[in-house]
């Protein structure tokens, strides 16, 4: 159990490293939801895969680090507004889990591959799981494109709102 008020370095800079990948992330998947132009569309849906391919290994790293280290310890004026900022937090690390299990999903299911480099792809044949396609992919552009920005836009009022409690008792 992690006993401390505050969070170590590390878990300070996967936040927002995290914070950069998903605002790419977030930005190739809405320019691919508005593309008008499909060479363009595919493109960038080449580019949202791959990084989603890495950011995915660096999501399992840092949910793993989370549930290990477990959440700081509030101080003792914020115990009422720690509860929700703690089911904020898995919340949407949860959210961040499933799109990362559709993404790849929802590409496996149709025969298609992940490139990791120009040179090489990764591909798990889940065809014959025809089926899933269909919801994963459902399931992956409506937590990214509504249940995500929504997260990240309550965490961040939330943060505000953190800030100016702090700058009050400064």
């Amino acid at each position: 159990m992690n006993t401390s008020t505050h969070y170590s370095a590390l878990a300070q800079l996967m936040h927002w490293l995290t914070v950069i990948a998903l605002s790419i992330m977030l930005t190739l998947g809405f320019m691919m939801l508005f593309a008008d132009e499909r060479a363009f569309k595919h493109a960038v849906e080449g580019i949202h895969v791959t990084t989603g391919f890495y950011l995915g290994l660096f999501l399992l790293i840092r949910i793993g680090f989370r549930t290990i280290a477990g959440f700081r310890q509030p101080d003792a004026d914020e115990q009422a507004t720690f509860k929700f900022a703690k089911w904020l937090q898995s919340l949407m690390l949860l959210t961040l889990l499933v799109v990362l299990i559709t993404g790849p999903l929802y590409l496996f299911t149709e025969g298609e591959s992940i490139a990791l480099t120009s040179q090489t792809t990764w591909l798990i044949d889940l065809s014959s799981w025809s089926v899933l396609h269909e919801p994963a992919e459902e399931i992956h552009k409506l937590l990214a494109t509504y249940v995500l920005p929504g997260l990240i836009t309550l965490h961040m009022l939330a943060a505000i709102k953190q800030f100016h409690r702090q700058a009050k008792h400064r």
